[in-house]
């Protein structure tokens, strides 16, 4: 605004200027219309007029840009508003879902079904849960959901230094429990999540998953191994550790299908072993996913 003011002082300052040097008198004919005047306040008006002119011309189209502008920003704030209630209810999904899941975990916990260290479903149920599935294939035909079982067994292992590293019992727990928490916040909620914490080496952990392919099943596992392997673990301790992930996981569908769970955990187990291996062809380079089939050899 100052700068307006300015350049306004400026303009009228050599308008001013302009007309005392330029007084002389001079005759204007249009048509039937005489007018004698000063040869300043002719030029000026004629200028004044002209300005005038191209203001009517450019009216309807600043009319019009401001008219755009002014039902942009209405529609952007209804836009936030859509936005900003879009939020509200996801956070009370989540919020419920979150509420849900643990009264769940609570219910599971006062069964004795999970657990101890992680909270997740104690992998004696595994087979349990697998044989249910199977059954489901059997009697929903027809459901997507149950065109087939993936199991995934994800086995995280701290990554040593050169040299001899000693850690203690409850470093290792905690080290489980935060395996844990980055798996629960990275899988879906149809998930099933189940720990065996009972091997000195440490925790693995399994995943199952109903309604995927081969290829699904394998983008699932690295997105679960790259949110392990992003960056280093902290600890409740506060030490930060960082991990080595290795993924084996088996399917069973309507086109390769088994009625035996136990064969889809051997298969899972295998796939596991044989994950991380170096492969025979040297730009592919070692592998640390493995997903099979229950069928292949």
């Amino acid at each position: 605004m100052p700068i307006l003011i300015v350049a306004a002082i400026v303009i009228a300052f050599c308008a001013i200027a302009f007309a005392l040097q330029n007084n002389q008198l001079v005759a204007i004919n249009l048509l039937v219309w005489n007018y004698e005047g000063s040869l300043a306040i002719v030029l000026l008006s004629t200028l004044a007029i002209g300005v005038l002119i191209g203001l009517l011309v450019l009216l309807p189209a600043l009319l019009k840009r401001g008219w755009r502008i002014s039902r942009a920003k209405r529609q952007t704030t209804v836009l936030e508003e859509q936005i900003s209630q879009r939020e509200h209810q996801i956070n009370n999904e989540v919020s419920n879902a979150e509420r849900l899941r643990q009264s769940h975990e609570n219910l599971l916990q006062a069964l004795n079904l999970t657990d101890a260290n992680t909270g997740l479903l104690d992998a004696k149920l595994l087979p349990q849960t697998l044989s249910v599935l199977i059954k489901q294939m059997k009697l929903q035909p027809g459901n997507p959901q149950f065109d087939s079982i993936g199991l995934l067994v994800v086995d995280a292992r701290r990554q040593h230094p050169i040299g001899e590293v000693v850690t203690t019992a409850q470093q290792n727990v905690q080290l489980d429990i935060a395996i844990a928490s980055v798996i629960r916040r990275s899988v879906t909620l149809d998930t099933w999540l189940y720990c065996d914490s009972q091997e000195d080496a440490g925790a693995q952990f399994m995943c199952v998953l109903t309604g995927m392919d081969k290829a699904g099943l394998r983008q699932y596992g690295e997105t679960l191994r790259y949110a392990l392997t992003d960056e280093p673990l902290t600890l409740t301790d506060g030490s930060i550790v960082a991990v080595d992930v290795k993924v084996g996981g088996a399917l069973c569908d309507r086109t390769h299908p088994t009625h035996q769970e136990k064969i889809i955990i051997n298969k899972a187990y295998q796939a596991l072993l044989e994950a991380g291996k170096p492969s025979l062809n040297p730009i592919k380079g070692n592998q640390p996913i493995k997903i099979v089939r229950v069928t292949d050899p």
